[in-house]
């Protein structure tokens, strides 16, 4: 007898515990995990970018998690991950290695681009820039409140860069005018370095140096741009340009100047008899680098005007002087870029993708220059 009354407890236990759920815990508090997920923009074009606002396919990008107080996340080791990017007809797809989880406590993200297999920590990344690597370094954050909740992050990445343009144009000299080579260097410039993105800023400058952009161009009435990426000191000093002319080396250097991330300085140069002359400096931003006119074969232009908010470009030129533009919505997957109007001698064509937003502008048969004026995107 006290056997069956002992089996009929436990059967009543057992059924009063299934029919209970405060008493069985659907999930642990604190276990919660979800990966994380990217997507990138930038507000200007970069020569990192291609023919739209993403950037090019299997570009490399690094990111770092930590907590609120700077120190690891949740245990682990997120400070340097490697991130690839795969264009797609939706729209970019970054992938993150060893996938990155959030959990419910709250993390900060960093990000810069491109990636540096000589880094092991997104507070010390080396920058390298030389005649033949001339990578755009942009960086982003810190983008806060990242939970299991909040696991998106839309990357704005910013400048770190300057930018040096030399504009080169025949002056009194009368020799052949070739000129083999072009250096950009100085006090106020360096060439490689360390950057701490968590800051925003350089750490250390490793090296000054001068870089050569060119291989050889002809001297003539018409200015000649050579452009240069470089790493600005923040404070002012000597920029010095070196060009050989015809085997002969001419030298200027251009006092108090300052090289401001985010920003193109033009430096017009004419070659005289013996010198170099600087005419003037201009400090433009960085959009200029990508965006205004482009230049076909038979002289005419293509100027870009209106309401460009929000839009990125990508222009090419092909052998017989056509000109495509690219137009790309970056404010988001949803925008598309509205039609654009046409003023100039051209035959003028344009097609929207309806599933990117991406406006197409086709110029053929140019018999005068030509001006797009935009209208912006809806959403």
């Amino acid at each position: 007898m006290k056997r069956d009354i002992k089996k009929m407890l436990a059967a009543a236990i057992l059924s009063a515990a299934a029919c209970s759920p405060i008493d069985i815990p659907s999930e642990v508090p604190g276990s919660r995990s979800e990966e994380l997920t990217l997507s990138v923009y930038t507000e200007e074009p970069t020569r990192g970018m291609i023919t739209d606002s993403m950037l090019p396919d299997g570009s490399e990008m690094g990111i770092a998690l930590f907590d609120n107080d700077g120190n690891i996340y949740m245990g682990k080791n997120y400070k340097h991950i490697y991130c690839s990017a795969e264009n797609t007809q939706d729209g970019q797809i970054w992938s993150i290695k060893n996938n990155v989880l959030l959990g419910e406590q709250e993390a900060m993200l960093y990000a810069y681009y491109p990636y540096s297999e000589f880094s092991s920590d997104i507070r010390d990344v080396y920058v390298d820039l030389n005649s033949y690597k001339q990578d755009d370094f942009m960086y982003g954050g810190p983008y806060t409140g990242l939970t299991a909740d909040n696991r998106h992050v839309n990357i704005h990445l910013k400048h770190a860069l300057g930018a040096v343009r030399v504009c080169t144009r025949k002056g009194n000299y009368d020799g052949p005018g070739e000129v083999r080579s072009l250096g950009v260097g100085g006090s106020a410039v360096k060439t490689s370095g360390r950057f701490d993105v968590t800051q925003g800023k350089f750490t250390t400058f490793t090296l000054g140096g001068i870089i050569y952009p060119t291989s050889s161009f002809q001297l003539s009435e018409e200015s000649n741009a050579q452009d240069v990426l470089l790493i600005p000191t923040g404070v002012p000093g000597e920029l010095e340009i070196t060009m050989t002319v015809d085997n002969i080396i001419l030298k200027t250097t251009i006092p108090d100047f300052l090289l401001e991330a985010g920003k193109i300085s033009q430096v017009n140069v004419s070659v005289e008899w013996g010198k170099l002359k600087v005419t003037d400096v201009t400090v433009q931003q960085w959009y200029n680098y990508n965006r205004g006119t482009a230049v076909v074969p038979a002289d005419y232009r293509v100027s870009l005007d209106g309401n460009q908010e929000g839009i990125s470009f990508g222009t090419s030129i092909d052998s017989n002087g056509n000109v495509t533009i690219t137009a790309v919505p970056y404010i988001s997957k949803d925008a598309k870029v509205n039609p654009v109007t046409f003023e100039g001698s051209a035959k003028c064509s344009q097609q929207i993708n309806e599933d990117t937003g991406v406006r197409t502008i086709n110029i053929q048969d140019m018999e005068s220059s030509v001006t797009v004026t935009f209208n912006g995107y809806t959403l």
